[in-house]
């Protein structure tokens, strides 16, 4: 990643999401007010911004890396897991569950991630089907 600053990699990242740009707005805004309410660092160089939204259709997830490191307010950050999840009214724990599962990961394996050498390795410690994701 390129990004400096939270708010630039959280724009790059979502520059990867299939919504439009207006869509991408209106989601880093809601991330900015989640990260504003309480930053997710959840390991030493890893953050996992997250929101739920009616503007996209299933989990979207986007993970960047940046060797220079990234300045979240308090911290120097290296790899962020952005996630976005579908508002569903019959299934609004889908988001706390996944928002688990990969806190769960990082927790396990939060060094490996830092390192991984490659999209394969870093998929495989995050416990992601290789198929279900779109490299870009």
């Amino acid at each position: 990643m390129s990004a400096a600053s939270r708010e630039e990699a959280i724009a790059e990242l979502l520059g990867l999401f299939p919504v439009g740009e207006r869509s991408q707005n209106l989601l880093a805004g809601a991330l900015d007010i989640r990260e504003k309410v309480g930053a997710t660092v959840v390991h030493n160089t890893i953050v996992l911004p997250h929101c739920r939204s009616i503007l996209v259709d299933k989990l979207t997830i986007a993970v960047g890396r940046s060797e220079a490191g990234i300045g979240w307010p308090d911290k120097k950050i290296h790899t962020v897991i952005l996630f976005v999840s579908p508002v569903r009214l019959n299934a609004p724990q889908d988001h706390t569950r996944f928002l688990s599962h990969i806190a769960g990961r990082i927790k396990k394996y939060g060094d490996k991630i830092v390192t991984a050498e490659n999209q394969k390795e870093l998929l495989d410690l995050l416990g992601f089907q290789h198929e279900e994701l779109e490299s870009r």
